[in-house]
């Protein structure tokens, strides 16, 4: 996968707009739209905030295949209104069944100069190169320029990096834009999602808010309702990795464990599986709560990421590797070991709020 990332395009963003670097699509659109707001947030802030992070083992369909899915995030459907709750910010997801109801709100916004974030198929975004048969429509990026014709300007990041990717510009037409947030493809069709803020209420994150939404993430990954969530998923996926060999051929089998790679250490979580960015997160919250036990729970997530990314690069090169039943072992192992690591450092945070 591939990003086209422009030459500086003739038409410019709004005045104040920046194209910030970020690590995750959502957080990252958020980080703009905070900053131009003049209410600027890290990523990692509001990620934390949201208590984004987590831990979900999921088989699911993707392009009539089964995909088995392995990412850091929880909290996706209360996401919004709990970064909302701890910010004094009004969020309200909208979204619409209409292509043309969806585009009249979004040109009002740009005929106001203001950035709109938006959801859309990264399949159907020209800005990615990405095989024809791609559809992922729980993108999203911000709308932030308008040439008042069939030109928006938009912000994204370069998705084909891992850590901290880059952020950039790229116009795209109405018709274009049109599709993209109409798509009908699974996983996670958009609906025409678009965002809408009022900062009137904004307030700087204080210590109830950080250690309120820790205490939500340590619930979520200590107290999940089923095995394939929290600790209990990490400890369900390493042992259903080791029948992976079993239930798929040997084509399908070095695509799921690439999977396992991209889902982990590319696809934006800022690599680590998200672990860094929350370690981040909670270096922020340690000075907001002035709680220093914050700084070594910050420590423990921070190698946690660390041992994710190691088992991450174990496929890397899934396609040619040769030893896939020894870096299946070892993976399985390494997953063991993650989640009595991260049980351990969601206790010691657990008794030191």
């Amino acid at each position: 996968m591939t990003t086209h990332t422009p030459a500086a395009p003739a038409l410019k963003p709004f005045p104040g707009f920046s194209a910030l670097d970020g690590c995750h699509c959502v957080t990252g659109s958020l980080a703009r739209i905070f900053s131009h707001s003049g209410h600027p947030l890290s990523e990692e802030m509001l990620f934390g905030l949201g208590a984004g992070m987590g831990f979900v083992y999921w088989r699911m369909k993707i392009f009539g295949r089964e995909t088995i899915f392995v990412g850091g995030r929880s909290n996706l459907k209360g996401f919004f209104r709990d970064l909302a709750g701890r910010t004094g910010v009004d969020i309200r997801e909208r979204q619409t069944s209409s292509a043309s109801k969806a585009e009249a709100a979004l040109l009002q916004s740009l005929a106001e100069s203001q950035p709109v974030m938006l959801g859309g198929d990264m399949g159907l975004l020209p800005w990615f190169d990405l095989p024809n048969d791609y559809h992922f429509g729980g993108h999203t990026f911000v709308a932030c320029g308008y040439d008042g014709g069939n030109t928006v300007l938009c912000s994204d990041l370069n998705q084909r990096s891992s850590g901290v990717k880059k952020g950039f510009f790229a116009p795209i037409t109405l018709e274009q834009l049109r599709k993209t947030r109409s798509s009908p493809f699974k996983p996670f069709p958009p609906k025409n999602l678009w965002l809408e803020f009022d900062f009137s209420r904004f307030h700087r994150p204080r210590a109830n808010n950080v250690t309120e939404a820790i205490r939500q993430m340590l619930d979520a990954q200590l107290r999940p309702p089923i095995r394939n969530f929290g600790v209990r998923g990490m400890r369900h996926t390493a042992e259903e990795l080791l029948r992976w060999p079993d239930q798929f051929n040997e084509r399908e089998l070095r695509m799921q464990l690439f999977n396992l790679y991209v889902f982990i250490e590319i696809g934006g979580t800022g690599g680590g599986c998200f672990r860094p960015m929350y370690a981040r997160f909670l270096n922020e919250a340690a000075e907001i709560a002035r709680n220093p036990a914050l700084l070594d729970g910050a420590n423990a997530f921070e190698k946690i990421g660390t041992a994710f990314t190691k088992i991450a690069l174990l496929f890397k090169d899934a396609a040619k590797m040769k030893d896939v039943n020894a870096r299946v072992a070892t993976a399985s192992e390494g997953f063991r070991e993650l989640a009595g690591k991260e049980e351990a450092a969601c206790r010691f945070l657990e008794k030191n709020l």
